[in-house]
C-alpha cells in the first residue's frame, strides 16, 4: 500500500513529484508540499507519494533502483483520479535518476530532472581481508571504497546515459551549480555517451550550493522552471 497526496486543480496537465533519497513526500523542510500548493494554485494538479517502505507507505524500502513499480502506480492513479491528459514528472537527486530510468514505463510526457545522482547505492560489504604488509589498513580501505564507487558510477552512469539518450519525451536538467552531486552530473553530461541526446536535453542552472534548492531565491527559481515546463506541455 502506497500513500500519496493530491493537490487538486482544474487543469488536465499535472505534476508528479518523485522524492529523492529516503525523504517523505512533503520534502525537506516541507519544500515539496509548499511547491505542490503553489503549482496547484496556478491551475495544475500535483501528486506526491511515499515510495514503499518510506513515510506512510508499507513494504520494504528497496532503494531508488527498485522504484519503477511505485512510479508506475503513482503516475497511473494520478492520471486517473485527476483526469489528466499529460503528466510532467519532477524529481531531485536519485528521484531524478529513477525518473530518467523508468519514465517510459510510467508513460510520463516530460521530465524535470534536478541534480541527478550518477552513483548507485553502496555495494554490500566485502569480507574482511588481511592488510598488505607495509601498507596502512586505513589507506587500503579508502582505496577499496574509491574503486567500488568508480565501479558503481560506471555501471549506473551507463544505464542513465542510455535512458537519457533514448528518451522520446522533452527533458530539462536543473542543476545547482555549487552542489557536488550536480557538479558530478554536469561533468558526466560532457561524456561522448550523451552526444546522441543533442539539444533535446535542455540544461538550466542556478547559482546555489543547496542540493534541494532550500533558499528563498532557490525556491522561486525552481517554481518558475516547473511552471515553464507545465505551460509548455499544457493540454488543449
Amino acid at each position: 500500500m502506497l500513500v500519496g497526496t493530491l493537490d487538486s486543480a482544474s487543469g488536465s496537465t499535472g505534476l508528479l513529484i518523485v522524492s529523492g533519497g529516503n525523504e517523505i513526500r512533503s520534502g525537506p523542510h516541507r519544500s515539496m508540499s509548499q511547491l505542490a500548493h503553489r503549482i496547484a494554485a496556478a491551475g495544475y494538479p500535483v501528486f506526491r507519494f511515499d515510495r514503499r517502505g518510506i513515510g506512510d507507505s508499507a513494504g520494504s524500502n528497496l532503494g531508488f533502483l527498485e522504484s519503477a513499480p511505485d512510479i508506475v502506480a503513482a503516475a497511473g492513479i494520478f492520471r486517473r483520479e485527476a483526469k489528466l491528459r499529460r503528466v510532467i514528472a519532477f524529481g531531485n537527486g536519485d528521484g531524478a535518476t529513477a525518473l530518467a530510468l523508468f519514465h517510459a514505463q510510467a508513460r510520463i510526457d516530460a521530465l524535470l530532472l534536478a541534480n541527478p545522482v550518477i552513483v548507485g547505492p553502496p555495494a554490500a560489504p566485502e569480507e574482511p581481508e588481511e592488510a598488505e604488509p607495509g601498507r596502512g589498513w586505513m589507506r587500503q580501505m579508502i582505496e577499496r571504497v574509491a574503486v567500488r564507487r568508480q565501479v558503481t558510477q560506471v555501471g549506473l552512469g551507463s544505464e542513465l546515459a542510455a535512458a537519457i539518450t533514448g528518451a522520446e519525451v522533452p527533458m530539462t536538467v536543473l542543476l545547482a551549480t555549487r552542489d557536488k552531486i550536480a557538479a558530478d552530473f554536469a561533468e558526466f553530461l560532457h561524456k561522448p555517451a550523451f552526444a546522441a541526446a543533442g539539444t533535446r536535453v535542455r540544461r538550466k542552472q542556478f547559482d546555489t550550493a543547496s542540493h534541494v534548492f532550500a533558499g528563498t531565491t532557490d525556491k522561486a527559481w525552481l517554481y518558475e522552471r516547473v511552471i515553464e515546463a507545465l505551460a509548455e506541455q499544457r493540454a488543449p
